[in-house]
């Protein structure tokens, strides 16, 4: 019998102005500086979940986790029969962060990712993707677990030239106000840190498994951490990355296998957008991500619109097809 997983996307649709105001509100109140890019909403949502429901035939449940808010044209999905009745449901912060709210609202998607353990019924195993990911070829469970071993695709980094970097931007935080802006790999460095290794396995964008009970059971044993990782409402440089955290957990109870990176195909920059359609048609590339699609020219963005429509049109709302 085939094992099947839950799916959890993070989205926010910034052209909410009442969200719009509200971060604002608390930005008002912090040092810290945050791109408008990473809360921009280009339909990146639709092509993820169409790309699921093309290529992934163990999914159970897609979560769309938000802080109320729906994409608009979600219920097509099931409307269409594209999805199973109740295959696709919403996660709101409130229900995400249940036994924490007192630390929502947060706009720090570090927070969001650290609680993905504490969505109600969640398969013990999970894949957790950012909106602007997707698959792009045929996906197997066996891609991510096999006889409760996970698989992690990266390669080992030493910690030791993150660390002194992370103990000289401290010190100069705390001794001339310099707040270090948060970065990808120094909290990937962190969450192997914390667990006690030498080393930390990095990883790259892609689709990752997590593992429910690992998480819970760390953070059950370590509560006042788990408070120090979600109350920053924007990211911090102090922060764990938790897809690294449950993939050092696992390691280090030897319940991973290593893998090298695969390929995918990501879209930085309008440069590229050749090649990302060439690579949509590759089905040795299993993965594909677009990547700040807001900040490309109008005809660039159509171009990639136009190909992302042409691979997934079969999955894909129909008000999606058809807008104007």
């Amino acid at each position: 019998m085939q094992q099947h997983l839950d799916i959890v996307i993070a989205w926010v649709d910034d052209n909410d102005v009442g969200l719009q105001q509200k971060r604002l509100s608390y930005l008002g109140q912090s040092h810290v500086k945050t791109e408008a890019t990473r809360f921009a909403s280009n339909n990146e949502i639709y092509y993820n979940i169409a790309s699921i429901l093309k290529y992934v035939p163990y999914v159970r449940h897609i979560y769309v986790v938000t802080d109320q808010q729906k994409p608009l044209w979600l219920d097509e999905f099931e409307q269409q029969g594209l999805a199973k009745k109740d295959q696709i449901k919403i996660i709101d912060h409130q229900v995400l962060f249940a036994g924490y709210q007192q630390y929502l609202p947060t706009f720090n998607s570090l927070s969001i990712e650290m609680m993905l353990w504490n969505i109600p019924n969640i398969s013990p195993y999970f894949l957790y993707l950012n909106d602007d990911f997707f698959f792009n070829a045929p996906s197997n469970v066996e891609d991510f677990i096999v006889n409760d071993q996970v698989k992690i695709y990266g390669h080992w980094q030493s910690c030791k030239a993150l660390k002194l970097k992370f103990k000289w931007r401290n010190w100069l935080n705390k001794t001339l106000n310099k707040t270090p802006k948060a970065k990808y790999t120094m909290a990937q460095m962190l969450s192997a840190d914390v667990v006690g290794l030498e080393r930390y396995f990095e990883i790259h964008h892609r689709p990752h498994v997590l593992v429910q009970q690992v998480l819970a059971t760390f953070f059950k044993e370590h509560p006042q951490l788990l408070i120090e990782q979600i109350s920053p409402r924007f990211r911090s440089f102090y922060q764990l990355l938790p897809v690294g955290l449950s993939n050092h957990l696992c390691i280090q109870n030897q319940h991973a296998t290593l893998l090298p990176d695969v390929p995918i195909a990501y879209l930085k920059n309008a440069e590229g957008i050749e090649v990302f359609k060439q690579a949509l048609h590759q089905a040795d590339i299993p993965y594909g991500c677009v990547q700040s699609l807001d900040q490309f020219a109008v005809e660039q963005r159509q171009q990639v619109i136009d190909a992302l429509n042409a691979k997934f049109k079969d999955y894909l709302p129909q008000s999606l097809l058809y807008q104007e």
